[in-house]
Order: structure tokens, then sequence, then C-alpha cells
């Protein structure tokens, strides 16, 4: 199969590797897209994350793909099944001298059947990732790439309600990339109001229009702290959400917070430079990605036709130009790329 590959100093490149092979309990997939995660790859790429990590490693999270071949034990998948997040190496192993860097820009990938393993009271030991590969209905008739989408817009939005993000809640969100574009999407589900979008170029403020915002801010030209107190009738933002990964540009909102709102600071920041560098420990919201406990509610959303998923990324390519695809995001000629296999 192939697989792409980086190594840490900005390089990717597509590897011939061999298929991996499921255990009893495993189903293997052939995967159809993979999306980037266009912050944690490009960190994965240039070993910008505030983690460490070895390299070379297998890139990729955002992977969808079918089921093939199912282990002798599997009960909760069955071939044909569309699955989120398969991946030939689970985080924390190595695959054919390959780290783990999740592992879905690969032409195949495994899914584990955890339910089973637990049924079975099996000796097995499961990792932290399965919990992520989940299925999505057929009943859906959703593509791929769609599904795909599904992914960040899950985790951002769980995050957001962690946080207390409900109804009529005032919201700053800082950003204008592929996150921060699911911020609009989720924030907006889950009642946020007024959402306003803090970035640094027009282009990025008309998309987050499209996507949910309610008034944007080019903070190049408008003191943001200013126009979102305009904004709000001088009442400020409960919270203020930060999906650049700049803990400077997340300090210079705080004016704009109404007394007692928080920050949530969703964004990976400088190993060097952490947050509370920048911010207060008692403004510092707390919330957590919700990618499993959304999933049932997105899912319901596509069902009934609420949903749209096409508008959250900006290509596709085939996997052979990952290299390509990731230059344009560089450049700011893309926001999100699905790759297909």
């Amino acid at each position: 199969m192939k697989a792409a590959i980086t190594n840490g100093e900005g390089k990717v490149w597509i590897e011939d590797l061999p298929a991996p092979v499921p255990n009893e309990y495993q189903c293997l997939c052939k995967n159809i897209v993979c999306a980037t995660c266009t912050g944690t790859d490009r960190k994965h790429i240039h070993n910008k994350l505030p983690w460490a990590q070895k390299y070379p490693g297998i890139l990729g999270h955002e992977s969808v793909g079918v089921v093939v071949e199912v282990g002798s034990k599997v009960k909760n998948f069955k071939v044909g099944d569309m699955v989120i997040r398969p991946t030939p190496a689970y985080p924390g192993t190595t695959y054919h001298g390959y780290t783990s860097l999740w592992g879905g820009f690969s032409e195949l990938g495994l899914v584990t059947d955890a339910a089973a393993i637990k049924a079975d009271g099996a000796d097995v030991e499961v990792n932290g990732y399965v919990q992520y590969q989940l299925k999505v209905p057929e009943s859906l008739g959703l593509s791929a790439a769609d599904a795909a989408q599904l992914i960040t817009l899950k985790e951002v939005t769980g995050y957001a309600s962690s946080l207390g993000v409900t109804l009529n809640t005032p919201v700053l969100l800082l950003g204008g990339g592929s996150v921060a574009y699911a911020f609009c999407k989720g924030i907006k589900y889950i009642g946020g109001h007024p959402l306003i979008v803090a970035a640094r170029r027009d282009e990025q403020l008309e998309v987050a229009s499209r996507l949910g915002a309610d008034y944007t801010i080019n903070v190049t030209r408008d003191d943001l702290a200013g126009a979102v107190k305009c904004l709000t009738n001088g009442a400020g933002v409960a919270y203020v959400i930060d999906a650049t990964g700049s803990p400077q540009f997340l300090a210079s909102a705080l004016p704009a917070l109404a007394p007692e709102g928080k920050v949530g600071p969703y964004a990976t920041y400088p190993a060097d430079d952490p947050i509370k560098n920048h911010i207060p420990a008692e403004k510092i919201g707390t919330g957590q990605t919700g990618e499993v406990a959304t999933h049932g509610f997105f899912c319901s959303l596509v069902r009934h036709g609420m949903l749209r998923l096409d508008d959250l990324y900006s290509h596709k390519l085939p996997l052979r130009m990952i290299a390509e695809g990731f230059e344009m995001i560089e450049r700011k000629e893309a926001f999100k790329i699905v790759f297909e296999m």
C-alpha cells in the first residue's frame, strides 16, 4: 500500500509499505480519503507540536475507509461499513520502521472492535485511538469526502459545548483556517450568538460569514476589543476561543471578555511559549474535544438534511500529490484538502 511519510523537517513523500494484517478483533479497511487537519498536520511536518515526536512517521488522522475484511471475533463491523479513522499504525506504535503520526494518509488501515473485546473479556490491549473509529451509517448517504469533515466538526463542537457555549452565548472566535471554519458551523448548531470571528484576511472572513459568523473583524484594520464591545453593546463576550495557536493573539483579545468571561485555548501552542505565560490562570476555561459524544448528534443532523459538509474543504487531490497539496496550504491557496486514495 502507499502511505504518506514526513520526516519532521518540512518534507512529505509517498512510500510503498506492506499491507496491515488484522488480528481476530480487527477489520481491514480500504481507505477512500484522508483530509488534512491543516494545523496539526503542518505541525507534524515541521515538528512544531508541544510534545516530542519520533520521525519519520506516517501522517494523517482524518481518514475514512470501508471495511473489506473482518476478523473472526469481530461482532460490530461488517464488510461494506464506512468507518472513520482507520489506521495501519495506532499511536505509540511503529509500522515497518515508521512511527505512527496517526497514520491516516494510507491506502489501507485497521479498525478494532473494542466492544467485542470487552464482551468476550479478552486479554487484548485496546489503544485509546480506537474510541474514534466510529461507523458512518449507510443510510446517511454521505460521500467519504464529506464524512471526513465530521471529524474536526465533532471535535470542535464538543469542545465549545464543554466550555459552556449554549443558546445565546456570545463568542469571539480567533482564526480563519479550516478549524475556525468548523467552529463557525458547530457553534451555530449549539446556539452560540452572536458569533464574532476575527482574522487577518478578508477572504478568510468571507468564508466565516458563509459558515455561521454573525459579525467579522479584520484585526489588521480594526481594534479587536473595541469592535467586540461595540458589537455586544459594551458587554463583551462570554468566551474567546482560539483556533490560531498564537498566544499573543489570544492575549490581545482578553479585553473583549465580559467580566466573568473565559478563554478557550483550543489550538496547540509552542512548547517554549506556553499559554500560561500570556493568560491569567483564572481566565482559562476548561474544555475537551467531543468527537465521540457528538457523533450521534451530527449524524442526526445529516439524516434530517440539516447539515452541509462539502463547504468545509476547498480542494480534492490524489494522494500522490500530497506534497504539492501541503505546499498549496502553506501558500494559502487551499484551506483544507481531501486526498483521495
